[in-house]
């Protein structure tokens, strides 16, 4: 019996310690923020240690932990990563199990963080530990970061590990939800931006014959900046099939008309607005708050001198960064997507597809640092972050295979 073999013989074995070993993790209420991992942090070091594993804790802030853990020497080849920390669970009322049960119905695992993604995290853990109990012989160094910042952005969990300490992989495979049938290769990039009007007070009574009012003006803005969200750009070549590919998945997984053309478009919203002073006075100033997300092709100052020229005629107007990220990708012939498709294809009798993805994930810091991050995991896109998120076990314990068989592929 070849090791790949035995390694899926064996994971058969661990499947059931899998899931409540998920249910434990879930049953933490690692919300953030406040973002305090060290109940979250504590269990899976203990669960090291039970497997021989050593671990160490990276703790930048109090309570702020991420749980490393490296077999071999010299510098890292492939990570497992994944985050420990989930956003607010909302009202527990809206859920028809509690939020942090980790409860079980028809083949599903209810919980806030069941699919983002703590179920992907428990069986890159799961994997990382079986692995290396069944070879001796790792080739290449092989580490596991269970990071406790990514909720709000990672730059003490993920970012801090490649920046700080410089652990910088070859391979970052993370555990985020992909569904099984894709792998995520990039994501788009980010800005936000305030845009301030100022107007011209008078008495109500006389406008709009006179004054000028910075909300009205602020409704033109408004309508200038969306108008750029129906552009077509142009990706980078390499990327043009996967961008197609993924905005046909979208469409189909979440069932909005338009989401086909997402990945060659900015996507645009206006989620904050602030603006006069009293119903009798024309508003003599206005505040907008927006967030758009960018395509492969253009950089976040495109974006924003996009916006300046949209609105150069509009009086009074003010533009400020708040914060900003290019759109990242790894190339789509990236040896870890090759490994993936091959394990997966042993699995489940089909190769998944590469994609990109609309929001960010922390394999925009790796990137930024040189490796090649891949996001693929379990869980259903259509409740993330929603009321009763959950994730199907049978795709736990198949992700769970495809993960000892993708770290048998590159480090075995």
């Amino acid at each position: 019996m070849s090791l790949g073999e035995r390694i899926l013989d064996k994971a058969v074995r661990y499947e059931e310690d899998l899931i409540k070993f998920l249910q434990g993790l879930v049953r933490i209420p690692s919300v953030n923020p406040p973002g305090d991992m060290t109940e979250a942090a504590a269990y899976i070091k203990d669960f090291l240690d039970r497997w021989g594993l050593d671990a160490e804790y990276i703790e930048p802030r109090k309570g702020v932990i991420s749980v490393y853990s490296k077999v071999g020497s010299g510098p890292d080849y492939l990570m497992l990563n994944g985050h420990m920390d989930v956003v607010p669970e909302g009202d527990h009322d809206k859920w028809s199990v509690p939020p942090f049960s980790g409860e079980v119905i028809d083949g599903y695992l209810y919980g806030r963080g069941a699919s983002d993604m703590k179920a992907g995290l428990a069986a890159l853990i799961y994997a990382y530990a079986l692995y290396t109990s069944l070879n001796d012989k790792i080739s290449k160094p092989l580490s596991l970061a269970a990071v406790g910042d990514e909720e709000v952005g990672g730059r003490e969990g993920s970012l801090y590990i490649a920046r700080e300490m410089g652990i910088r992989p070859k391979y970052v495979l993370l555990g985020e939800p992909s569904t099984l049938g894709y792998y995520n290769i990039g994501e788009k990039g980010i800005v936000w931006y305030r845009v301030k009007l100022s107007g011209e007070p008078v008495h109500a009574s006389i406008s709009p014959y006179a004054g000028r009012n910075a909300i009205v003006e602020a409704t033109k803005v408004i309508e200038r900046i969306y108008r750029l969200a129906e552009r077509d750009f142009k990706v980078p070549d390499e990327l043009v099939e996967v961008a197609i590919n993924s905005g046909r998945k979208a469409r189909e997984l979440m069932g909005v008309d338009g989401l086909e053309k997402i990945f060659f478009r900015l996507s645009c919203n206006v989620g904050m607005i602030e603006g006069g002073v009293k119903t009798n006075v024309v508003a003599p100033n206005a505040k907008l708050e927006f967030d758009m997300r960018i395509p492969h092709g253009l950089t976040v100052e495109h974006v924003l001198e996009m916006v300046r020229e949209s609105i150069a005629d509009v009086e009074g107007v003010e533009i400020e960064k708040v914060a900003g990220e290019d759109p990242n990708y790894t190339r789509p012939d990236t040896e870890l997507g090759r490994v993936i498709e091959e394990s997966a294809y042993k699995v489940l009798g089909m190769r998944p597809e590469p994609s990109l993805v609309m929001g960010a994930t922390d394999g925009r810091h790796f990137r930024m640092y040189g490796s090649e991050a891949v996001v693929y995991g379990p869980g259903e896109w259509e409740r993330i972050h929603g009321y009763d998120e959950r994730v199907k076990i049978d795709d736990v314990r198949r992700a769970f295979r495809i993960y000892l068989l993708t770290i048998d592929g590159l480090v075995g």
